[in-house]
């Protein structure tokens, strides 16, 4: 019995560090993109739209990084405010390639607010259950 429960703890030891590793990466990738949308959403304000795309693309990156690396799962059956990260997640990246387009055209203002958008649905999505 005392056999049984050593092998057990080490068993559940070794799954513990095994997902550990993969969590952490994914809070990184969460952290770079918040910093990326940050950087983009001060430099559209400031009409570096050029710069503002780098980090835009930059943001897109790691939020496919972090959802590779940590998915959720979604319901067969999609009802509003069923899967708060899903939602937010389609939202973020809805204003994310928003952004880039008017970052491209060089329209600085609608890429500012819409990167800021993007960084409060990512913010939500990140708190999100």
């Amino acid at each position: 019995m005392k056999n049984d429960m050593n092998i057990f703890g080490l068993t559940l030891a070794v799954l513990v560090a095994a997902t550990s590793p993969s969590l952490v990466l994914a809070d990184e990738q969460g952290e770079e993109a918040i910093e990326d949308l940050e950087k983009a959403a001060q430099d559209s304000a400031k009409g570096a739209t050029s710069k503002a795309a780098k980090e835009l693309e930059d943001a897109e990156k790691h939020l496919i990084k972090e959802n590779k690396t940590r998915p959720y799962a979604e319901p067969l059956k999609q009802i509003s405010g069923d899967a708060p990260k899903a939602e937010a997640d389609r939202k973020a990246f809805r204003e994310l390639k928003k952004a880039e387009k008017d970052a491209k055209k060089k329209v600085a203002g609608d890429a500012a607010d819409e990167a800021k958008k993007a960084l409060s649905d990512v913010k939500e999505k990140e708190k999100a259950p």
